[in-house]
């Protein structure tokens, strides 16, 4: 027998048994040999083969094993912790073979089931490589075994359910490491089914992957955005997502199908001209690979200090009449002649 086996509280227990005997008693081994089961130190008798069925003993179960062929492995149902001790095998025939076994078995009892296992513990793989998941969780009871799920299902998996002969549940799932994985958290979920309506129980065991990839959706972003008067200041910061992080950025100004550097670093501030006007880009450099950025339209506006000037003098005038300018319609009318003047200049007037 093993020396440990936990049972979860409300559902079966197997206990894997099987012994030998000395060559004089192999012909005392018949049909009429009956298996018990004694608890504790006491060794108090809790199931008897010869009672299956009939509710009169303390554990109900069966004795699945063959014992003429030496096998004594049995199912005892609907474990509590009430039974949390170790148990010892007796075997009795109607005869001169009646034997106590020596060896015994712990049986820890749970009121939650053990989390299952992940193998390997933890992920930290190249985009692109094939990544093998397997989850292990203890079945002690067969006719009710875990089922295994995991979170989240991507994409390209394939679960492979097997049981193995020590009472193990594991499941299989593959993957092809992507971006997307990077940071994502990964679950084994356990649900454990019980005996005589007793809710199910489960447990979880989770790994968070680690993918390594060059970079990826690089973009530049102006502040401030739209057009920008000349003499502003504008910065353009290089966005992308890589893992690890991109150090490294070089900086473009793109004029038809030549591209001249003009700096490095994350961000690129100007302190812009209206010949500063064109088209950007950056490149985030990465030791697994690098990625340039769709390019960015720059347009810097002219400063008119014309069309400020008439502003102001509309202003001044309109302050200066006060409240008449609103009264008196032959003010309205020189008010708009001014500006009328002063939106031609404006049109006419170039940057220099």
């Amino acid at each position: 027998m093993p020396q440990n086996i936990e049972a979860l509280s409300g559902s079966c227990v197997a206990i894997p048994c099987s012994f030998t005997l000395g060559s004089g008693y192999e012909s005392s081994l018949t049909a009429s040999c009956k298996g018990i089961w004694r608890k504790g130190w006491r060794r108090v008798h809790v199931f008897d083969s010869s009672l299956t069925g009939t509710g009169l003993n303390t554990i109900q179960g069966n004795l699945t094993g063959n014992l003429q062929q030496k096998e004594c492995t049995t199912i005892l149902n609907d474990f509590t912790s009430y039974f949390n001790d170790y148990f010892c095998f007796r075997l009795e025939c109607d005869n001169a073979l009646k034997y106590n076994f020596p060896g015994r078995v712990t049986i820890d009892v749970k009121e939650y089931p053990s989390k299952p296992t992940l193998s390997p513990a933890t992920v930290d793989v190249m985009e692109g490589a094939s990544v093998s998941l397997v989850c292990s969780a203890a079945a002690p009871c067969p006719s009710l075994p875990p089922t295994l799920t995991w979170t989240p299902t991507l994409s390209d998996s394939v679960e492979d359910l097997q049981e193995t002969p020590n009472r193990v549940i594991t499941s299989l799932l593959n993957f092809t490491a992507s971006h997307v994985h990077h940071g994502e958290k990964i679950s084994c979920t356990a649900l454990y089914k019980r005996q005589a309506g007793k809710s199910d129980k489960s447990s979880k065991t989770y790994l968070t992957v680690t993918v390594l990839y060059p970079p990826k959706n690089t973009s530049v972003s102006v502040s401030p955005s739209g057009s920008v008067v000349e003499g502003s200041s504008v910065t353009l910061t290089c966005n992308s997502n890589s893992n690890p992080a991109v150090k490294n950025y070089t900086w473009y100004r793109v004029n038809g199908t030549e591209a001249v550097t003009l700096g490095s670093g994350e961000s690129f501030t100007l302190d812009s001209k209206a010949s500063d006007s064109g088209e950007y880009c950056c490149e985030a450099l990465h030791a697994l690979g690098a990625e340039k950025a769709t390019v960015v339209q720059l347009d810097i506006q002219c400063k008119l200090y014309t069309l400020y000037f008439c502003s102001g003098m509309i202003r001044d005038v309109i302050e200066g009449f006060g409240a008449l300018a609103s009264q008196d319609s032959r003010l309205q009318f020189l008010l708009a002649w001014v500006q009328n003047i002063c939106h031609a200049i404006f049109e006419k007037t170039k940057c220099q």
